[in-house]
């Protein structure tokens, strides 16, 4: 879920911590929206960027804006307390 400038000005970001499932291991998070790139560093401890490597990023158990679906590089979504997110890595070579 895509929010304006306008939004964001109006409601800047509260910190508050939930925990998110990531490959079926906890893990705490401060904000309230997470993108892509943070999703694959919680699941491996890194991104590669790396021609031959690939992200898959899948959710579920999201909030009502975005309940379930997946992410590419440069999405951003809303996140709950529990919300689960699945990862792979795969080597192109």
């Amino acid at each position: 879920m895509k929010e304006t400038e306008e939004t964001s000005a109006e409601k800047p970001e509260q910190k508050h911590s939930v925990t998110l499932i990531v490959n079926a291991r906890p893990k705490e998070w401060k904000e309230q929206h997470i993108n892509f790139r943070e999703v694959v560093v919680l699941a491996y401890g890194q991104f590669e960027d790396n021609p031959n490597i690939e992200y898959t990023v899948a959710y579920s158990n999201g909030p009502k804006q975005n309940p379930r679906g997946s992410m590419v590089g440069g999405d951003k979504v809303k996140v709950q307390d529990r919300m689960n997110f699945n990862v792979t890595r795969t080597d192109k070579s």
